[in-house]
């Protein structure tokens, strides 16, 4: 199934495909750390689909599973993968309503992210949101 959505724009069946690998992820997380970066991409790219159609409440879940997905050093050796994903969860807490989620998410990108540059997303993220930085 995973095959079926790599590298290509498969539209809302990349939704379907994450939702039902997702069952196993617990299996695939444990057993082929490869695999579960790949179903941790396939699952930001469901979560980035879900947020063109508004849902961000799936969003959200489908980047949850994304980041539960990442080693526990996934800072130092997925670093482009971590900057894109905790920036897209971060929005997607933001549009839901969930303001505390999405601080503490920039928070986060600000202590990880290696340079300004990669910070400026997320700040000016925060300076246009309802997230406002206590």
């Amino acid at each position: 199934m995973l095959s079926i959505c790599e590298g290509e724009d498969v539209g809302d069946t990349i939704l379907l495909v994450a939702s039902h690998i997702n069952y196993g992820k617990e299996i695939i997380q444990k057993e082929d750390e490869e695999l579960a970066i790949a179903l941790a991409t396939l699952n930001m790219r469901a979560g980035k689909k879900a947020m063109d159609g508004c849902d961000h409440k799936a969003a959200y879940s489908y980047l949850e599973v994304a980041l539960s997905l990442l080693p526990s050093d996934h800072w130092e050796r997925h670093y482009d993968l971590s900057l894109r994903l905790h920036f897209l969860m971060a929005v997607a807490a933001n549009s839901s309503c969930q303001y505390d989620s999405a601080q503490l998410i920039l928070h986060y990108i600000f202590e990880n992210a290696r340079c300004l540059e990669d910070k400026s997303p997320s700040l000016l993220f925060l300076s246009q949101s309802k997230c406002l930085w206590v």
